[in-house]
Order: C-alpha cells, then structure tokens, then sequence
C-alpha cells in the first residue's frame, strides 16, 4: 500500500516501516499491528503518514514456499525441526523465527541439496560411532585459561590509549582522534564504518575528528574492541573452528543485538549491546585453544548426543564459555555490565540487569536459528518465554530486524573482520 495517511488508517493494518518521532525515538516497529491506542500515539506524537504493508505481501510468501519443490520443502522442515527440537513451537514468537529460518533454508536447499544436512552424512555417522569420554569431567579455572591466552598474545597497545583516553574527561575528540590516527588499520575502520550502512549518513565523512562528533566514543570502543579480539585470536587451529564462521556469528549477533536494544521501551545505549554481541562467545576460542584435544572430543560428542555446545562445555568442565569470556573482557577493562551480558548470554536472568541480558541472548538465539555463521553450537538455544515479555516484543518484529542484519552485516564484517595486521 506504501505511504498512507493518519486519517485512512485502521486497525488491523501491518506497519512495513519503524515508525520514529522526530528525536530518532521508536514509536512502534515495523511488523507491528495498528490499534486503535497506537494511532491515538500518532496523533499525539505528530505522525502524519505511515507505510503500512500490503496484504499481497503475505500471499506473495505463500507463493514462495508453494513454488518451491515438495522434496526441497520437506527437506528443510526436517532440519529446520531438528534444529529447534528443544524449543515449544507453539509458542508465536518462536514459530515465526521457525518459519523464517526454514524458508531460509529451502533457499539454501534449492542451490545446495546437501546445505546443513549434517546428521544424514558420514561425518555425522562417524561422530555417532566413536563416543569420547564426555563424563569423564576434567575441572577447568577460568582465571587460569584466561591467563595463560593472554600470555600467548597481546592486545596492541594503542587499545589501552585509547580506552584511557575515553575515560578521561579531560580528553577532547581532537586528542582521542589523535590517538586513533597512529594506527592506520584502525583509522581506516573508523571512517569505514562512519560512511557505511550501519549509519546510512547522506554525506560522506573524511575526518577522524568528524566521524569521532558523529558515532561518539561508545562506538569507537566497539570498533577498537571488534578489531582487537579479531586480532587476538587469529591462530586459532581452523581444525576445530572456522574462524570465518565464528567471526561471522559474533558480528550478526553484534549487529542483531544493537538492532534489538532500539526496540526496547526504554532508551538504551545499543553499541554496549554491539560489544557484548560481538564478544559473547570469545570464551569458546579460549576454550578452542587450550583445550584443544579436549574440546574436539566435545564437540563431537555433543553433536551425537544431541545437546548443546555450551551444556556440554559444563557438564565436561564444570563451567563454560560464557564464564571464560567474563574473565576476558574484566581483564580488558571493559564495563561490569558487559562482562555481565556476556556471562549470562545463555541465562539471562543469573545476574545483572535481566533486560539487558535478555538482549543478548536473544540475538544470539535468532542469529543460531538462521544460521549465520558458526561458533560451534547446532541446536538453537531454548527461547524463554520471559525473555520476549520482558523486551515487551511479538513475533511481527522478527522480520524487519532480520531484513536489517541482511542489509547491514556484510559492510561491517568487511570493517570488523577485515585486515587486522
């Protein structure tokens, strides 16, 4: 229907936009049905026209799946079900995340029949046969993991300067920039991610000083920290990880979490949530690199008992990655509620703000359901119902934040995961 008028709305329609005040404040998200109290929030806040999506939409989905081959079709919904046994698909939230990830994945079907079909192969027989000892528990300490990844690299000075230089309040935007300047891989990523489609600016920014005035010194901490661990883990053994895969994940997962703290009620500041995206799961290199032979067995082993990655880490070492990356980030000096977020990802509501981590853990679950990436973990995380009633969010939403990772991810993995040297 495109741009309709207040006045010839009604309820029921379906917003095919975010709807915004003209602070940049969400009123209401695209996907969201109409009622009779949001117009009266329109009116209120000055909306004049919204773009309200056309009822040809829904059938044009249908005709997809429909133009699709039965074999393709049933294919994927087997997958697509096995992936998400542990979640309740009566559940509306989690259906729609099914039914969008099962379509993706008879895309995926039509040009490669054998894409992500891993338990009818021979590496998936081959893992059945073989059973590591998973019960045999081996504790691990955090701390000392930790430790010693940090004796085997270093996070490049400059990280320390410029996270110094953001605390100070003495520190104009001039002196950090200056700081930033000195490295030139950094510099380049700054202005990179300044001009492209995360902030869809209408002019082109050439300064450091100016992009620093635009994005603010939050998100320079996301870049500095992105490019930072990039560069930390980069000799991880790609036996046990594709660390291309990872990297992809933790990037949509960034991008998903900042996506989703804009449609919390209140105003957040949504590059904290890019962060903890981003680092939610560096425990697990940690863990990879370390526990090398260890790790490979449990990997496998959760793979043919059908259970999480991270369930199997506990069960195995008496904790897991998420507890291993607190430790990281508390090392690098990042805020207490980000180690937080990045300790309870999988169970929000252990500690901290509930909401906050309720962020996270959803973006990581939406980002596994869709499959982008890979950090090692097959079967999408359980969504607790808490968490969707918290964000005060419903199904209609899931959707347009997907489109938006689809739109931004691959311009900010180029700066994120770029040239690190």
């Amino acid at each position: 229907m495109g741009n309709t008028g207040l006045k010839n709305i009604i309820p029921g329609m379906i917003l095919a936009r975010d709807i915004k005040d003209q602070q940049g404040r969400l009123l209401a998200p695209a996907g969201q049905e109409i009622s009779h109290k949001l117009i009266r929030v329109f009116k209120i806040w000055g909306v004049g026209e919204v773009h309200v999506k056309d009822p040809e939409d829904n059938i044009t989905e249908n005709a997809e799946e429909l133009a699709t081959p039965r074999h393709i079709r049933e294919k994927a919904e087997k997958i697509t079900r096995y992936r998400f046994q542990y979640n309740d698909l009566n559940t509306p939230f989690v259906f729609e995340l099914y039914r969008i990830s099962y379509l993706k994945k008879a895309r995926q079907l039509q040009t490669n029949p054998d894409t992500g079909y891993f338990y009818n192969t021979l590496e998936a027989d081959e893992m059945t046969r073989k059973k590591p000892g998973i019960h045999k528990k081996k504790r691990v300490n955090a701390e000392h993991l930790v430790n010693k990844a940090l004796r085997l690299g270093t996070i490049p000075d400059i990280y320390y300067k410029i996270i110094a230089a953001i605390n100070d309040s003495e520190a104009s935007l001039n002196d950090i920039a200056g700081i930033v300047s000195k490295d030139i891989t950094l510099s380049a990523k700054v202005l990179q991610l300044v001009n492209s489609s995360f902030y869809s600016l209408r002019q082109k920014v050439d300064t450091l000083t100016w992009a620093l005035a635009l994005i603010g010194t939050n998100q320079l901490m996301t870049i500095v920290s992105g490019v930072s661990a990039v560069s930390f883990f980069k000799k991880i053994p790609s036996k046990l990880i594709n660390m291309v895969g990872f990297w992809e994940h933790s990037i949509a997962c960034a991008t998903a979490a900042r996506l989703l703290s804009t449609y919390y009620p209140e105003r957040l500041d949504s590059e904290r949530f890019f962060v903890a995206g981003l680092l939610h799961d560096i425990g697990r290199l940690i863990m990879v690199q370390n526990l090398s032979a260890d790790y490979y067995d449990l990997f496998k082993q959760a793979r043919s008992e059908e259970i999480f990655l991270f369930a199997a880490e506990a069960k195995k070492f008496g904790l897991d990655h998420s507890e291993i990356g607190a430790q990281l980030s508390s090392h690098w000096n990042l805020p207490d509620s980000l180690s937080t977020m990045i300790r309870c990802h999988h169970f929000p509501k252990h500690a901290g703000a509930f909401h906050e981590n309720a962020i996270v853990n959803l973006a990581d679950i939406i980002i596994n359901a869709l499959e982008i990436g890979n950090s090692g973990e097959f079967f999408v995380p359980v969504i607790n119902p808490r968490v969707c009633s918290e964000l005060s969010l419903d199904k209609n939403m899931i959707q347009p934040v997907v489109n938006e990772i689809e739109d931004q991810l691959a311009d900010i993995f180029e700066i994120i995961y770029g040239s690190t040297e």
